[in-house]
């Protein structure tokens, strides 16, 4: 059976117009195709929908009782239709980002202000946790994208850099190296009690890739699980620790950063999101509103 959405509506019109031509004005069409619509529908049916008498058309009874549920199927079809729309034109929709606490704190602020002054009828939800937990959440299907550091490749995801994020020589305003505010080099800081992360952090593999690789680093006196509490511990003076300059922005003011070289060192953050999936319209647009955010400042 071959029967048409422009026959059903067609339909509808002539049912309420009960007149051939005052459907065609209502539809915009010719009275000849409102004609040829129904006769086509009538023929798939193997049904009379109309009597015609001279002065107007006439339901049968299988058309009356055919009626309701068309109007109904219509209805929520053009609801439907509505709501895509609305989706397409960024009018409502659901954004989920999973995001680096540091970026969080950072960025996002002024993302979501403008985000949503654009467009206040997207809701937003953001879950703040390390870059594996991002990757994976994004892996799942847990989110629409994710804002972490990067990893190495897999399959079914893409990364796509946003920021490079340099990384800097962290201590207390009192600590023996807090003495010059320069840069310092990886070498001086030999020998001091390390603060660093756990090796399922994004941090602590890149610390790893210094060459070569003063042994407190390698081997840190105290493990943090996060920048917060890694932070809580430089502020105890408890030792020094390398960390990426927007990891300070959070709650480091209190802090010294230096920046280190030989070699520099930076953290790359980007955009996590499922490899040949597109994203929705509303996540595009959060997508765009970022990337003008962080333009001025952090886009590399």
């Amino acid at each position: 059976m071959k029967i048409t959405l422009t026959q059903l509506r067609t339909f509808i019109a002539v049912a309420r117009e009960r007149s051939f031509t005052r459907a065609a004005e209502r539809l915009s069409s010719s009275q000849p195709s409102v004609s040829a619509a129904i006769k086509h529908l009538e023929a798939e049916l193997k049904l009379r929908l109309f009597d015609r008498t001279t002065k107007e058309l006439h339901l049968t009874a299988e058309a009356k009782a055919f009626l309701p549920t068309i109007e109904r199927l219509s209805d929520d079809l053009e609801a439907s239709l509505q709501d895509l729309r609305a989706t397409a034109e960024r009018r409502r929709g659901r954004v989920a980002v999973a995001v680096l606490p540091s970026i969080a704190t950072n960025v996002l602020p002024a993302t979501i202000s403008q985000f949503s002054a654009a467009y206040p009828n997207i809701r937003i939800s953001l879950r703040d946790d390390n870059t594996a937990a991002i990757w994976q959440q994004v892996r799942n299907g847990e989110v629409d994208l994710g804002i972490a550091g990067r990893i190495q490749a897999e399959e079914g995801l893409h990364f796509e850099t946003l920021i490079r994020d340099p990384f800097g020589a962290v201590m207390h305003p009192t600590h023996p190296l807090a003495g010059e505010t320069g840069p310092i080099r990886w070498s001086e800081l030999e020998g001091y009690p390390f603060v660093s992360f756990g090796a399922d952090t994004g941090i602590r593999p890149l610390l790893d890739t210094i060459d070569p690789t003063p042994n407190n680093i390698s081997s840190p006196w105290i493990e943090g699980s996060n920048i917060a509490a890694v932070l809580a511990l430089l502020k105890a003076n408890l030792g020094i620790a390398a960390l990426p300059e927007m990891a300070m922005r959070s709650d480091g003011r209190d802090l010294v950063f230096r920046t280190l070289l030989d070699p520099p060192l930076y953290r790359k953050i980007g955009l996590v999101t499922r490899a040949n999936r597109a994203l929705s319209p509303a996540a595009q647009g959060f997508v765009d509103n970022m990337r003008e955010v962080l333009k001025p400042q952090w886009l590399r």
